[in-house]
C-alpha cells in the first residue's frame, strides 16, 4: 500500500512538515515521487519511519539516526528490541518517580499510607508479633509481605470499606447459623468471603482450607468471631470446609 505525505502524517502522528524536513536531509525519502511532484511512501518508507519514532523517543539526535539507520549492517529487528529494553528501563524509572510523587503529594496533603499496626487495630503490639509470626510459619514469608503490601496500598479508606464488608459477612452468617452451615444462604456468604480474601493475597484452596481450620482453632481469630456468636468460629470452620469440598 502506497500513502501521500498527508496521510503518512496522520497515521504517524507528526506533521507534513516534519515529513519534508526528514526528506531534504535525506533520513527519510519518498519511494517515489508523482508526475505531478507529490511524495509517495510505502511499507519501507512506513518501517524507517518507525524506527526513526522510536530513535527520537530515545533522545536520539536526527544526525546520529541517519547514520545509524544508514549502516550496511544496520538491523531492524535487533534495533526493535533495543528500543524494546531501553523503553521498559524508561518505563520503570517513570513508575518510580510516578509512585514518589503520589507518596509527596500525600505526604504535603496530610494524606498518609497505612502504617502496618493500623491493619491490625485492636491488638496489642504483642499480639501482632505473635500473630504475624503464624502467618509466616503456616503460609510463609512471601505471603504475609505480600498481605501487608496490599492492605498499605490501600489506604484508609478502602481499607475501612474492605472491614466493612467483612463484618457484613459474618454478620449475615452469624444471622442465619440456625439454617445450616451447608445452607444456601450461608454457603452463598462463604463463596463472598473467599472473594473478599483476595483484597489481601491470593490464596490456593488448600490454604483457605486451613485459614478456615484457624478460625476455630487460633484463641485470637476465634475472640474476634465470638464477638458476633460465641458458636461463630466452629461454625465458620465446618461452613468453609464445606464450601471447600462442594464447590
Amino acid at each position: 500500500m502506497v500513502y501521500t505525505i498527508k496521510k503518512l502524517a496522520q497515521l504517524a502522528g507528526t506533521s507534513v512538515r516534519t515529513l519534508h524536513y526528514y526528506d531534504e536531509i535525506g533520513l527519510l525519502k519518498p519511494e517515489y515521487r508523482g508526475a505531478n511532484g507529490y511524495r509517495h511512501y510505502g511499507e519501507k518508507s512506513i518501517a524507517k519511519l518507525q524506527q526513526i519514532m522510536f530513535f527520537r523517543e530515545l533522545d536520539f539526535s536526527l544526525e546520529e539516526i541517519k547514520t545509524i539507520t544508514s549502516r550496511p549492517d544496520f538491523d531492524a529487528v535487533e534495533a526493535l528490541q533495543s528500543h524494546k529494553a531501553l523503553l521498559q528501563k524508561r518505563k520503570e524509572r517513570i513508575d518510580e518517580l510516578l509512585n514518589t510523587i503520589a507518596k509527596t503529594i500525600k505526604n504535603i496533603t496530610g494524606e498518609k499510607l497505612m502504617e502496618i499496626k493500623e491493619y491490625y487495630q485492636g491488638f496489642s503490639d504483642e499480639q501482632i508479633e505473635k500473630y504475624r509470626e503464624e502467618v509466616k510459619q503456616r503460609w510463609g514469608e512471601k505471603t504475609l509481605k505480600d498481605s501487608e503490601a496490599r492492605v498499605m496500598k490501600m489506604g484508609k479508606e478502602k481499607f475501612a470499606e474492605v472491614q466493612a464488608e467483612s463484618d457484613r459477612i459474618f454478620r449475615t452468617i452469624a444471622e442465619n447459623m440456625g439454617k445450616g452451615y451447608d445452607s444456601k444462604i450461608v454457603q452463598a456468604e462463604v463463596a463472598k468471603w473467599r472473594q473478599w480474601l483476595e483484597n489481601f493475597h491470593h490464596y490456593p484452596d488448600e490454604a483457605v482450607l486451613g485459614l478456615g481450620r484457624a478460625y476455630s482453632q487460633n484463641p485470637e481469630f476465634a475472640k474476634t468471631f465470638k464477638k458476633y456468636h460465641k458458636d461463630l468460629p466452629a461454625f465458620m470452620t465446618k461452613a468453609i470446609d464445606y464450601y471447600c469440598a462442594h464447590r
